[in-house]
């Protein structure tokens, strides 16, 4: 019996000490970044990795002027939006309202240069062969022109011209997201920020997460590009022009959150759906979802997407075979330090 116990004990003894090796092994996060603290000057960065028993965050640099930027600091997190927007659709799929596999049509108002067997599935995954609204710098334009027209109208309009063969080859483009919002909006009669409150925002719980961009956000980084602080430029207009496609606003702990339901606790959608999700469209070297991409980063494979808003960058994926997660998010869209630091993160293996 004693001889059992003295084994009970190294045995309790080794399984803490293996966990103890495992988290150290992820405590890096802050070094990683630290390796940068010195070319981060009126910018910053927050990252955080979690392998499921540690989460471990970090920050460099600033949210403003001179005010440390942290994990309280809220982001755009631009396309990374596309997720929400992919999700909230499935969502609604499985309540019955829709089916990806239908023709626009069947939501959408007829348009001379909308297919009219383009299926939703085609605009969640960039295979329909539309435009691009933001095309020629539009996605600009609401920071050039703030109080300028970026109404529905105007938008259907930038539909101007068909860019390939439907379902022939994959090409991204934020018109496909901004026709499921007006899909989204015409299958429930509310918004789509509604549905995206309703759908993911509530039932997860997340605090520090917004279905807009608004200058009324608390702790929001402020945009910074080339030096200038572009905080009070008013959001309204850019928060329209990316309605469903980059306008979402969160923080590194709720989009963590986010990821981690959808792609390795899978508890966020079904079976099916999350299966529909994740059905790779092949195109040369791109792997496209719906709302998602599969990318390797050395010898990962991660699940997620990439953010670029006018002024902030973010990534939000999760490696679905090891439990880990990764985000990072800035407030600088012409920063560089950010890929050198998600792609160091991505070797903690």
């Amino acid at each position: 019996m004693k001889n059992l116990i003295i084994i009970i004990i190294i045995g309790f003894v080794l399984t803490a000490c293996n966990q103890q090796l495992k988290d150290k092994q992820f405590l890096k996060v802050q070094s990683v970044l630290n390796e940068y603290r010195d070319a981060v000057s009126d910018f910053g960065i927050v990252a955080l990795f979690d392998n499921g028993n540690h989460l471990d965050t970090g920050s460099i640099g600033y949210s403003f002027e001179k005010n440390p930027i942290s994990t309280k600091n809220r982001f755009c997190i631009g396309s990374c939006t596309k997720m929400f927007t992919a999700v909230t659709v499935l969502k609604l799929q499985e309540k019955g309202l829709l089916n990806i596999n239908d023709s626009v049509y069947r939501y959408l108002p007829k348009h001379k240069f909308i297919d009219s067997t383009i299926t939703i599935k085609q605009l969640l995954n960039h295979t329909s062969g539309l435009t691009d609204i933001l095309k020629n710098g539009f996605q600009n334009e609401p920071f050039i022109n703030p109080q300028g027209d970026f109404s529905d109208k105007v938008l259907f309009s930038r539909i101007d011209t068909i860019d390939f063969e439907k379902g022939s080859r994959y090409q991204y483009c934020n018109t496909n997201y901004f026709l499921l919002a007006k899909i989204i909006e015409s299958v429930t009669d509310k918004s789509c920020e509604m549905n995206i409150q309703e759908l993911i925002i509530n039932p997860l719980n997340l605090k520090n997460t917004f279905p807009y961009y608004s200058n009324t956000i608390n702790n929001l980084a402020h945009p910074i590009i080339d030096g200038q602080d572009l905080n009070e430029i008013s959001k309204f207009a850019n928060n329209k022009l990316s309605q469903g496609s980059g306008n979402v606003v969160s923080d590194v702990l709720d989009l963590n959150i986010f990821i981690r339901a959808l792609l390795i606790d899978k508890t966020l959608l079904d079976k099916k759906s999350l299966d529909q999700m994740t059905s790779f469209f092949e195109y040369k070297n791109t792997k496209t979802g719906l709302g998602l991409f599969k990318n390797k980063y050395g010898k990962r494979i991660l699940l997620g997407h990439t953010g670029l808003q006018i002024s902030y960058i973010s990534y939000a994926f999760a490696d679905p075979k090891t439990g880990e997660s990764i985000i990072v998010l800035n407030n600088n869209a012409k920063d560089e330090i950010i890929d050198k630091v998600f792609e160091k993160l991505c070797g903690q293996k």
